[in-house]
């Protein structure tokens, strides 16, 4: 029954590729919105660029999560091998900087004074730049080397996939 609802998550290996997605865009839009709100001089703004910071970064931890089990199923002599410590590093940093700006940017709101904001729109500029790193690299290993791809079985073009092809 799920290959027919959800044949993607059927077929797949794990759900890490399901979650990475949901990090990067929370801390970049926590970024944008934290930073229109500095702009604006809206605590409002950037109270809610504070929360994408803490819901990206709880997706962050799940990420990491599945994708030390994801790297485990992995054999060392996969393509791409040394890409995923490469991979891992960066976003276990970008995980472990998002944290940091967590923590930061909840003392920071306490205080409200406009230097400790300015020093969180940093911290998220810094945070955006190590997850993007990190997200180029995990799309290379996919693109680039097939990592955590799997080829169709011959002859099999997938669910719908039922009408001819000329070969003029």
């Amino acid at each position: 029954m799920l290959d027919s609802i959800l044949p993607g998550l059927a077929n797949a290996a794990n759900i890490h590729p399901m979650l990475v997605h949901f990090p990067i865009a929370l801390w970049l839009a926590a970024l944008l919105l934290h930073l229109w709100g500095m702009l604006r001089d809206s605590y409002g703004i950037r109270q809610c660029g504070r929360w994408l910071l803490y819901l990206g970064t709880l997706g962050g931890l799940a990420a990491v999560l599945t994708g030390f089990q994801a790297a485990g199923q992995l054999g060392h002599d996969s393509p791409g091998h040394d890409l995923v410590h490469l991979h891992r590093n960066l976003m276990v940093a970008a995980t472990g900087l998002a944290l940091v700006a967590c923590i930061y940017g909840r003392i920071a709101a306490r205080r409200d004074s406009r230097g400790k904001q300015w020093l969180l729109v940093v911290l998220l500029a810094a945070l955006a730049g190590l997850a993007t790193l990190g997200a180029d690299r995990g799309a290379y290993m996919v693109f680039g080397h097939g990592v955590g791809v799997r080829a169709p079985e011959a002859g099999q073009a997938g669910p719908g996939h039922e009408h001819g092809h000329d070969d003029d």
